[in-house]
Protein backbone atom coordinates (compact mmCIF):
# COMPACT_ATOMS: atom_id res chain seq x y z
CA UNK A 1 0.00 0.00 0.00
CA UNK A 2 1.55 2.95 -1.13
CA UNK A 3 -0.57 5.61 1.10
CA UNK A 4 -0.08 6.62 4.81
CA UNK A 5 -3.35 7.80 6.03
CA UNK A 6 -4.46 9.81 8.93
CA UNK A 7 -1.45 11.72 10.26
CA UNK A 8 -3.36 15.14 10.00
CA UNK A 9 -6.35 12.80 11.53
CA UNK A 10 -4.28 11.55 14.86
CA UNK A 11 -2.11 15.22 15.14
CA UNK A 12 -5.87 17.21 14.68
CA UNK A 13 -7.06 15.08 17.50
CA UNK A 14 -4.20 15.49 20.09
CA UNK A 15 -4.26 19.28 19.94
CA UNK A 16 -7.76 19.05 20.21
CA UNK A 17 -7.72 17.44 23.35
CA UNK A 18 -4.64 18.90 24.91
CA UNK A 19 -4.91 22.21 23.79
CA UNK A 20 -6.72 25.21 25.41
CA UNK A 21 -9.94 26.72 24.27
CA UNK A 22 -9.65 30.05 22.17
CA UNK A 23 -9.97 33.14 24.45
CA UNK A 24 -12.88 35.96 23.53
CA UNK A 25 -10.92 38.28 20.61
CA UNK A 26 -11.45 41.57 19.14
CA UNK A 27 -12.37 40.64 15.29
CA UNK A 28 -13.45 41.78 12.50
CA UNK A 29 -17.45 41.04 11.49
CA UNK A 30 -18.40 37.66 12.45
CA UNK A 31 -19.05 37.64 8.80
CA UNK A 32 -15.07 36.55 8.00
CA UNK A 33 -15.27 33.72 10.37
CA UNK A 34 -15.80 30.30 9.18
CA UNK A 35 -15.58 28.55 12.89
CA UNK A 36 -17.38 29.67 16.31
CA UNK A 37 -15.73 32.88 17.59
CA UNK A 38 -14.30 30.97 20.70
CA UNK A 39 -14.60 27.10 22.62
CA UNK A 40 -15.12 23.99 20.68
CA UNK A 41 -18.35 21.89 19.57
CA UNK A 42 -18.97 18.41 18.59
CA UNK A 43 -17.23 15.19 19.86
CA UNK A 44 -14.92 12.56 18.78
CA UNK A 45 -14.97 8.65 19.64
CA UNK A 46 -13.63 5.54 19.53
CA UNK A 47 -15.24 2.63 17.53
CA UNK A 48 -15.12 -0.79 17.73
CA UNK A 49 -17.27 -3.58 16.01
CA UNK A 50 -17.80 -6.84 15.06
CA UNK A 51 -20.35 -8.25 11.40
CA UNK A 52 -21.60 -11.12 10.06
CA UNK A 53 -22.55 -10.84 6.39
CA UNK A 54 -23.57 -13.96 4.28
CA UNK A 55 -22.17 -12.17 1.32
CA UNK A 56 -18.65 -11.27 1.59
CA UNK A 57 -17.83 -11.55 -1.84
CA UNK A 58 -20.72 -9.82 -3.01
CA UNK A 59 -21.18 -12.48 -5.50
CA UNK A 60 -24.67 -12.65 -7.42
CA UNK A 61 -23.53 -16.80 -8.35
CA UNK A 62 -23.12 -19.85 -6.47
CA UNK A 63 -19.93 -19.00 -5.09
CA UNK A 64 -21.47 -16.92 -1.90
CA UNK A 65 -19.05 -16.75 1.09
CA UNK A 66 -20.19 -15.45 4.60
CA UNK A 67 -17.36 -13.98 6.84
CA UNK A 68 -17.23 -12.19 9.51
CA UNK A 69 -15.86 -8.95 10.10
CA UNK A 70 -14.11 -6.52 12.32
CA UNK A 71 -13.54 -2.81 12.77
CA UNK A 72 -11.61 -0.35 14.84
CA UNK A 73 -11.34 3.21 14.31
CA UNK A 74 -12.21 6.47 15.27
CA UNK A 75 -15.34 8.97 14.48
CA UNK A 76 -15.23 12.70 14.42
CA UNK A 77 -17.37 15.69 14.30
CA UNK A 78 -15.27 18.29 15.70
CA UNK A 79 -14.66 22.14 15.90
CA UNK A 80 -12.83 24.26 17.70
CA UNK A 81 -11.25 28.42 17.48
CA UNK A 82 -7.94 29.19 18.48
CA UNK A 83 -4.87 30.10 18.04
CA UNK A 84 -4.94 26.14 16.82
CA UNK A 85 -8.42 26.29 15.03
CA UNK A 86 -9.90 22.38 14.21
CA UNK A 87 -12.47 21.37 11.61
CA UNK A 88 -13.10 17.72 11.67
CA UNK A 89 -16.07 15.73 10.14
CA UNK A 90 -16.04 11.94 9.50
CA UNK A 91 -14.97 8.05 9.98
CA UNK A 92 -11.84 6.16 9.89
CA UNK A 93 -11.30 2.67 10.61
CA UNK A 94 -9.90 -0.95 9.64
CA UNK A 95 -11.43 -3.48 8.78
CA UNK A 96 -10.51 -7.20 8.72
CA UNK A 97 -11.97 -10.32 7.41
CA UNK A 98 -11.97 -12.72 10.12
CA UNK A 99 -12.19 -15.87 7.73
CA UNK A 100 -9.78 -13.73 5.19
CA UNK A 101 -11.82 -13.14 2.27
CA UNK A 102 -10.13 -9.86 1.66
CA UNK A 103 -7.67 -8.79 3.88
CA UNK A 104 -7.45 -5.96 6.32
CA UNK A 105 -7.72 -2.78 4.98
CA UNK A 106 -9.01 1.30 5.88
CA UNK A 107 -12.18 2.00 5.21
CA UNK A 108 -14.72 5.52 5.69
CA UNK A 109 -14.03 9.21 4.27
CA UNK A 110 -12.56 12.09 6.70
CA UNK A 111 -11.92 15.65 6.42
CA UNK A 112 -10.26 17.65 8.11
CA UNK A 113 -8.36 20.88 8.51
CA UNK A 114 -6.10 22.65 11.10
CA UNK A 115 -5.10 26.81 10.87
CA UNK A 116 -2.54 28.19 12.82
CA UNK A 117 -3.11 31.47 13.50
CA UNK A 118 -6.25 33.65 14.50
CA UNK A 119 -8.64 35.63 12.53
CA UNK A 120 -7.29 38.81 13.35
CA UNK A 121 -3.27 38.11 12.46
CA UNK A 122 -1.99 39.04 9.19
CA UNK A 123 -0.22 34.99 8.73
CA UNK A 124 -2.40 32.29 9.06
CA UNK A 125 -1.34 28.37 7.64
CA UNK A 126 -3.59 25.48 6.66
CA UNK A 127 -3.07 21.76 6.61
CA UNK A 128 -5.82 20.20 5.14
CA UNK A 129 -6.61 16.25 4.76
CA UNK A 130 -9.05 14.19 3.06
CA UNK A 131 -9.52 10.24 2.86
CA UNK A 132 -12.02 8.18 1.13
CA UNK A 133 -12.60 5.39 -1.55
CA UNK A 134 -12.91 5.35 -5.72
CA UNK A 135 -13.86 2.43 -7.57
CA UNK A 136 -11.40 0.97 -9.76
CA UNK A 137 -14.41 -0.19 -12.10
CA UNK A 138 -17.88 1.22 -11.75
CA UNK A 139 -19.74 -1.49 -12.95
CA UNK A 140 -18.61 -3.55 -10.04
CA UNK A 141 -20.02 -4.41 -6.08
CA UNK A 142 -18.33 -1.94 -3.88
CA UNK A 143 -15.69 -4.67 -2.62
CA UNK A 144 -11.93 -3.98 -1.12
CA UNK A 145 -10.78 -5.67 -4.13
CA UNK A 146 -13.13 -2.80 -6.31
CA UNK A 147 -12.30 -0.24 -4.33
CA UNK A 148 -9.04 1.68 -3.40
CA UNK A 149 -8.27 4.33 -0.68
CA UNK A 150 -7.27 7.86 -1.99
CA UNK A 151 -5.57 10.68 0.00
CA UNK A 152 -5.23 14.28 -0.79
CA UNK A 153 -3.16 16.60 1.51
CA UNK A 154 -2.94 20.52 1.05
CA UNK A 155 -0.88 22.88 2.83
CA UNK A 156 -0.28 27.04 2.77
CA UNK A 157 -0.35 30.01 4.17
CA UNK A 158 -2.66 33.13 3.53
CA UNK A 159 -1.47 36.53 4.46
CA UNK A 160 -4.65 39.27 5.89
CA UNK A 161 -4.92 42.41 5.11
CA UNK A 162 -7.35 44.47 6.61
CA UNK A 163 -8.33 47.84 5.20
CA UNK A 164 -10.29 48.79 8.15
CA UNK A 165 -13.49 46.61 10.14
CA UNK A 166 -15.03 46.04 6.91
CA UNK A 167 -12.47 45.59 4.11
CA UNK A 168 -10.13 42.57 3.89
CA UNK A 169 -7.66 41.36 1.31
CA UNK A 170 -6.72 37.59 1.53
CA UNK A 171 -3.70 36.08 -0.37
CA UNK A 172 -2.66 32.65 -0.21
CA UNK A 173 -0.65 29.85 -1.66
CA UNK A 174 -1.33 26.29 -1.78
CA UNK A 175 0.74 22.94 -2.41
CA UNK A 176 -1.65 19.62 -2.48
CA UNK A 177 -0.42 16.18 -3.09
CA UNK A 178 -3.18 13.70 -4.34
CA UNK A 179 -1.96 9.57 -4.12
CA UNK A 180 -4.20 6.56 -4.57
CA UNK A 181 -3.73 3.21 -3.04
CA UNK A 182 -2.95 1.29 -6.44
CA UNK A 183 -3.69 3.43 -9.66
CA UNK A 184 -0.87 5.13 -11.01
CA UNK A 185 -2.81 8.55 -11.37
CA UNK A 186 -0.76 10.58 -8.42
CA UNK A 187 -0.51 13.76 -8.76
CA UNK A 188 0.66 17.33 -7.63
CA UNK A 189 -0.92 20.87 -7.87
CA UNK A 190 0.08 24.14 -7.32
CA UNK A 191 -2.43 27.35 -6.65
CA UNK A 192 -2.45 30.79 -6.20
CA UNK A 193 -5.24 32.82 -4.99
CA UNK A 194 -7.11 36.26 -3.84
CA UNK A 195 -9.77 37.42 -2.29
CA UNK A 196 -11.42 40.91 -1.52
CA UNK A 197 -14.29 40.89 0.97
CA UNK A 198 -16.31 43.57 2.11
CA UNK A 199 -18.44 43.27 5.34
CA UNK A 200 -21.85 44.60 4.92
CA UNK A 201 -22.73 43.88 8.22
CA UNK A 202 -22.07 41.76 11.15
CA UNK A 203 -23.63 39.01 9.72
CA UNK A 204 -22.69 39.49 5.68
CA UNK A 205 -20.17 40.03 3.37
CA UNK A 206 -19.26 40.01 -0.63
CA UNK A 207 -16.42 38.90 -2.04
CA UNK A 208 -14.16 39.11 -5.11
CA UNK A 209 -12.50 35.57 -5.35
CA UNK A 210 -9.78 34.49 -8.21
CA UNK A 211 -7.46 31.63 -8.38
CA UNK A 212 -4.98 29.88 -10.71
CA UNK A 213 -3.57 26.22 -10.09
CA UNK A 214 -1.24 23.66 -12.13
CA UNK A 215 -2.04 20.06 -11.78
CA UNK A 216 1.34 17.85 -12.18
CA UNK A 217 1.02 13.73 -12.63
CA UNK A 218 3.40 12.28 -11.37
CA UNK A 219 3.42 8.46 -12.73
CA UNK A 220 2.72 9.83 -16.40
CA UNK A 221 4.81 6.78 -18.21
CA UNK A 222 2.27 3.90 -16.10
CA UNK A 223 -1.02 6.25 -17.29
CA UNK A 224 -0.17 6.71 -20.25
CA UNK A 225 0.71 3.06 -20.71
CA UNK A 226 -2.40 2.43 -19.48
CA UNK A 227 -4.84 4.40 -21.39
CA UNK A 228 -2.69 4.57 -24.19
CA UNK A 229 -3.21 8.51 -24.88
CA UNK A 230 -1.22 11.15 -23.69
CA UNK A 231 -1.65 12.74 -20.33
CA UNK A 232 -1.12 16.16 -20.34
CA UNK A 233 -0.63 18.26 -17.04
CA UNK A 234 -2.97 21.37 -17.10
CA UNK A 235 -4.20 24.72 -15.45
CA UNK A 236 -7.02 26.24 -13.67
CA UNK A 237 -8.43 29.56 -13.72
CA UNK A 238 -11.29 30.48 -11.61
CA UNK A 239 -12.86 33.81 -11.38
CA UNK A 240 -15.75 34.61 -9.15
CA UNK A 241 -18.14 36.95 -7.23
CA UNK A 242 -19.59 35.91 -3.73
CA UNK A 243 -22.32 36.57 -1.74
CA UNK A 244 -22.58 35.48 1.98
CA UNK A 245 -25.07 35.92 5.12
CA UNK A 246 -25.36 34.07 8.09
CA UNK A 247 -28.76 35.34 9.87
CA UNK A 248 -31.03 34.54 12.82
CA UNK A 249 -32.46 31.57 10.68
CA UNK A 250 -30.86 31.73 7.35
CA UNK A 251 -27.58 30.92 5.53
CA UNK A 252 -27.30 32.02 2.12
CA UNK A 253 -24.30 31.62 0.03
CA UNK A 254 -24.62 32.52 -3.81
CA UNK A 255 -21.06 32.27 -5.84
CA UNK A 256 -21.11 33.02 -9.97
CA UNK A 257 -18.23 33.58 -12.33
CA UNK A 258 -15.74 31.44 -14.81
CA UNK A 259 -13.50 28.64 -14.41
CA UNK A 260 -11.12 27.48 -17.82
CA UNK A 261 -8.85 24.67 -17.85
CA UNK A 262 -5.60 24.49 -20.26
CA UNK A 263 -3.37 21.54 -21.17
CA UNK A 264 -0.43 21.64 -22.04
CA UNK A 265 1.12 20.98 -25.09
CA UNK A 266 -1.50 22.22 -27.15
CA UNK A 267 -4.36 19.43 -25.91
CA UNK A 268 -6.46 22.19 -25.60
CA UNK A 269 -8.32 24.60 -23.51
CA UNK A 270 -12.09 24.14 -22.13
CA UNK A 271 -14.40 26.63 -20.43
CA UNK A 272 -17.83 26.72 -18.41
CA UNK A 273 -19.74 29.16 -15.63
CA UNK A 274 -19.09 27.99 -12.31
CA UNK A 275 -21.68 28.65 -10.22
CA UNK A 276 -23.32 27.83 -6.14
CA UNK A 277 -26.33 28.74 -4.44
CA UNK A 278 -26.65 27.18 -1.27
CA UNK A 279 -29.58 28.02 1.38
CA UNK A 280 -29.90 26.52 4.43
CA UNK A 281 -33.21 27.94 6.66
CA UNK A 282 -34.90 26.93 10.14
CA UNK A 283 -38.47 27.09 9.32
CA UNK A 284 -38.70 26.26 13.23
CA UNK A 285 -37.19 25.20 16.24
CA UNK A 286 -36.86 21.69 15.41
CA UNK A 287 -36.93 22.08 11.71
CA UNK A 288 -34.19 22.93 9.22
CA UNK A 289 -34.55 22.83 5.11
CA UNK A 290 -31.36 23.19 2.80
CA UNK A 291 -31.09 23.56 -0.38
CA UNK A 292 -27.71 22.75 -2.83
CA UNK A 293 -26.63 23.26 -6.62
CA UNK A 294 -23.04 23.94 -7.89
CA UNK A 295 -21.13 23.80 -11.18
CA UNK A 296 -17.24 23.44 -11.27
CA UNK A 297 -14.44 21.93 -13.03
CA UNK A 298 -12.69 19.54 -10.08
CA UNK A 299 -10.82 16.32 -9.39
CA UNK A 300 -10.79 13.82 -7.21
CA UNK A 301 -8.58 15.24 -4.72
CA UNK A 302 -10.40 18.48 -4.33
CA UNK A 303 -13.94 16.64 -4.45
CA UNK A 304 -13.34 14.99 -1.28
CA UNK A 305 -13.92 18.07 0.56
CA UNK A 306 -16.81 19.44 -1.46
CA UNK A 307 -20.20 19.81 0.51
CA UNK A 308 -21.69 17.27 -1.33
CA UNK A 309 -18.93 14.88 0.04
CA UNK A 310 -19.93 15.70 3.69
CA UNK A 311 -23.35 15.24 2.73
CA UNK A 312 -22.44 11.81 1.73
CA UNK A 313 -20.71 10.99 4.88
CA UNK A 314 -24.19 11.04 6.54
CA UNK A 315 -25.62 9.07 3.82
CA UNK A 316 -23.55 6.40 2.88
CA UNK A 317 -21.15 7.50 0.12
CA UNK A 318 -19.48 4.16 -0.03
CA UNK A 319 -22.47 2.76 -1.71
CA UNK A 320 -21.58 5.42 -4.31
CA UNK A 321 -18.23 6.40 -4.19
CA UNK A 322 -16.51 8.39 -7.08
CA UNK A 323 -14.23 6.55 -9.94
CA UNK A 324 -10.51 6.06 -9.74
CA UNK A 325 -9.76 8.85 -12.86
CA UNK A 326 -6.77 10.70 -13.89
CA UNK A 327 -8.40 14.02 -15.56
CA UNK A 328 -10.31 16.83 -14.59
CA UNK A 329 -13.92 16.97 -14.93
CA UNK A 330 -16.78 19.42 -15.15
CA UNK A 331 -19.19 18.44 -12.27
CA UNK A 332 -22.55 20.15 -11.95
CA UNK A 333 -24.16 18.59 -8.51
CA UNK A 334 -27.42 19.63 -6.98
CA UNK A 335 -28.77 18.31 -3.58
CA UNK A 336 -31.74 19.41 -1.55
CA UNK A 337 -33.43 17.80 2.07
CA UNK A 338 -35.43 18.60 5.17
CA UNK A 339 -34.36 17.76 8.85
CA UNK A 340 -36.43 17.80 11.63
CA UNK A 341 -35.27 16.94 15.54
CA UNK A 342 -37.33 17.01 18.26
CA UNK A 343 -37.43 16.28 22.15
CA UNK A 344 -37.54 12.51 21.33
CA UNK A 345 -37.69 11.61 17.79
CA UNK A 346 -35.94 13.04 14.67
CA UNK A 347 -35.98 12.64 11.00
CA UNK A 348 -34.01 13.28 7.99
CA UNK A 349 -34.26 13.11 4.30
CA UNK A 350 -31.96 14.10 1.33
CA UNK A 351 -31.87 14.14 -2.67
CA UNK A 352 -29.06 14.41 -4.50
CA UNK A 353 -28.38 14.86 -8.42
CA UNK A 354 -24.86 14.44 -9.68
CA UNK A 355 -23.89 14.90 -13.58
CA UNK A 356 -20.03 14.23 -14.38
CA UNK A 357 -18.62 15.26 -17.66
CA UNK A 358 -14.84 14.84 -18.52
CA UNK A 359 -12.97 16.86 -20.64
CA UNK A 360 -10.49 14.19 -21.46
CA UNK A 361 -11.34 10.24 -21.29
CA UNK A 362 -7.93 8.28 -20.07
CA UNK A 363 -8.17 4.94 -18.73
CA UNK A 364 -9.43 1.60 -19.82
CA UNK A 365 -12.98 2.06 -19.89
CA UNK A 366 -12.90 5.43 -21.89
CA UNK A 367 -16.46 7.14 -21.55
CA UNK A 368 -16.71 7.54 -17.88
CA UNK A 369 -19.50 10.07 -18.40
CA UNK A 370 -22.40 9.64 -15.94
CA UNK A 371 -25.21 10.60 -14.07
CA UNK A 372 -26.03 9.87 -10.07
CA UNK A 373 -28.94 10.26 -8.54
CA UNK A 374 -29.35 9.27 -4.96
CA UNK A 375 -31.86 9.83 -2.11
CA UNK A 376 -31.61 8.38 1.88
CA UNK A 377 -33.80 8.58 4.94
CA UNK A 378 -33.76 8.69 8.13
CA UNK A 379 -35.93 8.02 11.04
CA UNK A 380 -34.52 8.02 14.77
CA UNK A 381 -36.84 7.37 18.34
CA UNK A 382 -35.26 7.82 21.72
CA UNK A 383 -37.25 5.09 23.65
CA UNK A 384 -35.41 6.17 26.79
CA UNK A 385 -33.39 8.66 28.29
CA UNK A 386 -30.10 6.22 27.26
CA UNK A 387 -31.98 3.90 24.59
CA UNK A 388 -33.23 4.41 20.76
CA UNK A 389 -33.78 2.83 17.64
CA UNK A 390 -32.99 3.70 14.01
CA UNK A 391 -34.19 3.13 11.04
CA UNK A 392 -32.97 4.03 7.53
CA UNK A 393 -32.73 3.26 3.64
CA UNK A 394 -30.58 4.90 0.76
CA UNK A 395 -30.74 4.05 -2.95
CA UNK A 396 -28.61 5.10 -5.75
CA UNK A 397 -28.98 4.61 -9.37
CA UNK A 398 -25.95 5.48 -11.42
CA UNK A 399 -26.55 5.58 -15.49
CA UNK A 400 -23.21 5.88 -17.58
CA UNK A 401 -24.05 6.99 -21.02
CA UNK A 402 -21.04 6.12 -22.63
CA UNK A 403 -20.81 2.52 -21.81
CA UNK A 404 -24.74 1.74 -22.04
CA UNK A 405 -24.43 0.81 -18.59
CA UNK A 406 -26.52 1.35 -15.41
CA UNK A 407 -26.17 0.11 -11.63
CA UNK A 408 -28.51 0.47 -8.52
CA UNK A 409 -28.29 0.05 -5.11
CA UNK A 410 -30.39 0.15 -2.08
CA UNK A 411 -30.09 -0.49 1.53
CA UNK A 412 -32.40 -0.99 4.59
CA UNK A 413 -31.85 -1.21 7.90
CA UNK A 414 -32.66 -1.17 11.66
CA UNK A 415 -30.73 -0.33 14.74
CA UNK A 416 -30.86 -0.50 18.42
CA UNK A 417 -28.77 1.45 20.83
CA UNK A 418 -27.55 1.88 24.55
CA UNK A 419 -25.68 4.37 26.26
CA UNK A 420 -23.58 3.81 29.32
CA UNK A 421 -22.06 7.54 30.18
CA UNK A 422 -19.50 7.57 27.73
CA UNK A 423 -20.02 4.30 26.29
CA UNK A 424 -22.86 3.17 23.55
CA UNK A 425 -23.56 -0.13 22.22
CA UNK A 426 -25.66 -0.74 19.37
CA UNK A 427 -27.00 -3.96 17.42
CA UNK A 428 -28.24 -3.44 14.10
CA UNK A 429 -29.48 -5.37 11.03
CA UNK A 430 -28.62 -4.36 7.24
CA UNK A 431 -30.24 -5.35 3.53
CA UNK A 432 -28.33 -4.53 1.06
CA UNK A 433 -28.76 -4.71 -2.84
CA UNK A 434 -27.18 -4.11 -6.51
CA UNK A 435 -28.60 -4.77 -9.95
CA UNK A 436 -26.85 -3.77 -12.89
CA UNK A 437 -27.12 -3.75 -16.97
CA UNK A 438 -24.37 -3.05 -19.50
CA UNK A 439 -24.99 -2.57 -23.09
CA UNK A 440 -21.27 -2.60 -24.09
CA UNK A 441 -20.03 -6.42 -24.71
CA UNK A 442 -16.67 -5.65 -22.92
CA UNK A 443 -18.02 -4.72 -19.56
CA UNK A 444 -20.09 -6.63 -16.62
CA UNK A 445 -22.21 -4.69 -14.24
CA UNK A 446 -22.64 -7.05 -10.96
CA UNK A 447 -25.95 -7.64 -9.28
CA UNK A 448 -25.39 -8.64 -5.50
CA UNK A 449 -27.50 -9.25 -2.18
CA UNK A 450 -25.90 -9.17 1.15
CA UNK A 451 -27.68 -9.41 4.66
CA UNK A 452 -25.49 -8.87 8.01
CA UNK A 453 -25.99 -7.98 11.25
CA UNK A 454 -23.45 -6.84 13.97
CA UNK A 455 -22.74 -4.77 16.93
CA UNK A 456 -20.63 -1.93 17.79
CA UNK A 457 -19.52 0.08 20.42
CA UNK A 458 -18.27 4.07 20.78
CA UNK A 459 -16.74 5.42 23.29
CA UNK A 460 -16.60 9.00 23.69
CA UNK A 461 -12.96 10.66 23.84
CA UNK A 462 -13.92 13.80 24.28
CA UNK A 463 -17.04 16.79 23.63
CA UNK A 464 -20.38 15.67 23.14
CA UNK A 465 -22.29 14.33 20.13
CA UNK A 466 -24.89 16.93 19.10
CA UNK A 467 -23.09 19.19 16.19
CA UNK A 468 -25.14 16.88 13.82
CA UNK A 469 -24.97 13.33 14.21
CA UNK A 470 -26.76 11.22 16.86
CA UNK A 471 -29.66 10.99 18.38
CA UNK A 472 -29.80 13.00 21.89
CA UNK A 473 -26.56 11.83 22.40
CA UNK A 474 -26.96 8.11 20.99
CA UNK A 475 -25.21 7.67 18.44
CA UNK A 476 -25.44 7.34 14.79
CA UNK A 477 -24.23 4.58 11.98
CA UNK A 478 -20.73 3.06 12.16
CA UNK A 479 -19.24 3.92 8.62
CA UNK A 480 -18.25 0.26 8.19
CA UNK A 481 -22.11 -0.71 8.61
CA UNK A 482 -22.84 0.27 5.71
CA UNK A 483 -20.23 -0.53 3.50
CA UNK A 484 -18.29 -3.69 1.61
Amino acid sequence: MKITTGFLFGFSLLASGLLPQARAQTAPPQAFRSMPAQGAVGYVDAIAGLAYTDNALLSSGPGKKSDGIAALGIATDYARAGMLSLDLLGNVERVQYLHNSYSGSFYGQFNGSAVLGKNTDPLQWRLSESFGEVMTDPLQAPTPQSLQTINDVATGPSLNLHFGLRNRLTLSAQYSRTTYQRSPIDSQSYEGGLKLSHALSGASYVALEGSVGRTEYLERAALEQLSGQNASDFDLWQGSLVFHADYVRTTVRLRAGYNELKFGGGAGRHGAPLYQLRVSRNISPFSTVFFDAEGKYSMNGAALASTNALVGLQTGATLNASLAVAQPYNERSGSVGWDFRRARTSFSVTATVRQTLYVQQLGPALDNNHLDEGVAVRLGRQLRPRTAVQLWARGYDDHYSGLHARTRRESFGLSFSKRFYRLAVSFYAERIHQSGTAGASNFVASSYNDDRVGVYATYNLFGARGRGAGLNGIPGMAGFMGGY
